[in-house]
């Protein structure tokens, strides 16, 4: 009880988490349907990193589908839990996923190495730059990864203009909320295609707007980019990668 959790556990022994969120029922519909949407990957042997994982619900559900290794990362400065809540989690459920509260998702250099599925879950819409942060996940995926995309969304863009707001009135921790079209684009641009897209639009009551989309990388002259791409996206472009 000493953890503002995020999520929500039932533990072994009785033991429970239940979050501290002020909008906590809104957001357990929203899990539902997250996990719903999860249930259709197959987690089986994989490998998984779990970008910005908080409380790590996301790292254990995985694992609980057959995960042969999750790697559950964060930045424990920007966790009001400063991480604590994984750690006890992975404690009580007598989890082996790896944990590592010192790599924010501008930082994914520092893991090294690729993974069979990317879980980048209720991240983006918080950063001031998700163009560099895709750009770094696209850096750790092979040829047939998957990345699961989700967070909020705008439902309306202006004649059908891909747009987006930055630093979302009202809500101080939102940095950038895209229209679907703009989301599109920017991953698009990183040399990712989408495989699917389910949106969720909460309640009369409590209305919500988030989009949970599944995406692979791609090899290919990406016609997003005229000249070479930044952040060595270029790598994945025969047009620039042997460019000097």
């Amino acid at each position: 009880n000493e953890i503002p959790w995020y999520h929500e556990f039932n533990f072994p022994n009785g033991l429970v988490a239940r979050s501290t969120a002020p909008d906590a029922a809104s957001h357990r519909a929203l899990w539902a349907f997250m996990k719903e949407q999860l249930n259709r990957i197959d987690f089986t042997g994989k490998s998984v990193l779990d970008i910005g994982c908080w409380d790590g619900y996301w790292s254990f559900l995985a694992e609980s589908r057959g995960a042969a290794r999750v790697l559950a990362t964060d930045d424990a400065t920007q966790n009001f839990a400063a991480s604590a809540g994984v750690e006890l989690a992975k404690e009580l459920l007598g989890s082996a996923i790896e944990i590592r509260k010192d790599v924010s998702v501008y930082q994914l250099t520092r893991v090294g190495g690729t993974f069979d599925i990317v879980l980048f879950l209720g991240v983006y819409y918080h950063l001031v730059d998700p163009i560099y942060a895709i750009a770094e996940i696209r850096d750790r995926c092979h040829e047939s990864s998957l990345v699961v995309v989700e967070g909020d969304y705008m439902p309306e863009a202006s004649m059908g203009v891909a747009t987006s707001a930055f630093f979302d009135i009202g809500h101080g921790s939102r940095c950038f909320v895209p229209t679907l079209p703009c989301l599109r684009q920017i991953m698009e641009a990183a040399y990712f295609e989408i495989v699917s897209e389910a949106t969720y639009d909460g309640s009369p009551e409590q209305p919500v707007h988030r989009v949970l989309a599944v995406y692979r990388p791609i090899v290919a002259e990406n016609p997003r980019h005229l000249t070479r791409p930044p952040f060595g996206l270029h790598n994945y472009d025969p047009r620039f990668r042997d460019a000097r």
